[in-house]
């Protein structure tokens, strides 16, 4: 099924046709990040564009990078962020503007760190499924990863709703630990687009089947025969 990811900070006329046009092609649900009032500047950004000026290189190459809060020219947070308020935070009006526009269910959010307090808001008000995700771990620096706080929030939830979960999750034995710690399920990102750029539809398909089969062994190494078997006791915790 195809969920479409939006970010409501986004300008809403933007989402609206966004969102008609997930639902003429068959999306199953909506998925919002609540997380990212604003960019950063990332430090893998900051060498690039020293040594293109420095060099005088062509900086149409340096306009083709992501780079929403920067100019490549003198290295400068955009002026926005300093004007950035509080009153510009996500609340659940964007909610149900995003619920009186469309049937799709929007049963997943995208959280950046541990709190308690989101969660909390969240399972509160809506008893939906949410996605525990650390943004790749690039948003806020030092983070904690997003595993790292997977066996609180599921204890946090204690069966409210289902949680679910991404960031660095490259291999079978991720995908193990994962449903060890509760997950109801993971979401992929990286790996499937390097099966993609390498090998299109089939690329895909290759990496979903290898994941596959890493879980099935993993599984038989720890006596398991089906995923409802996968629990806590198959994890060594270190002391």
């Amino acid at each position: 099924p195809k969920w479409l990811h939006v970010y409501l900070s986004s300008p809403k006329p933007l989402l609206e046709k966004c969102i008609l046009l997930a639902e003429q092609h068959s999306f199953k649900a909506i998925v919002v990040t609540c997380d990212n009032p604003h960019h950063r500047i990332r430090s893998v950004h900051g060498p690039a564009f020293i040594q293109a000026i420095e060099r005088k290189q062509d900086t149409k190459l340096t306009e083709l990078m992501y780079t929403p809060n920067t100019k490549y020219d003198k290295l400068q947070i955009n002026p926005r962020l300093d004007e950035y308020t509080p009153d510009e935070k996500l609340t659940w009006k964007e909610f149900q503007w995003l619920r009186a526009l469309t049937k799709l269910p929007i049963s997943t959010v995208l959280t950046e760190s541990w709190s308690g307090k989101a969660e909390l808001s969240f399972v509160s008000k809506t008893r939906k499924p949410f996605l525990h995700s650390n943004h790749g771990g690039r948003h806020v620096d030092s983070g904690l990863s997003a595993i790292e706080c997977l066996k609180d929030i599921v204890e946090f939830v204690n069966g409210r709703c289902e949680v679910f979960i991404d960031s660095g999750i490259r291999t079978g034995t991720d995908v193990l630990k994962c449903l060890a710690l509760g997950a109801r399920g993971v979401l992929l990102g990286r790996s499937i687009l390097y099966g993609l750029a390498c090998g299109g539809h089939d690329g895909v398909k290759a990496v979903l089947n290898l994941l596959k089969h890493e879980l099935m062994y993993d599984m038989a190494s720890c006596g398991l025969t089906s995923i409802e078997q996968i629990n806590e006791r198959v994890l060594y915790k270190h002391h």
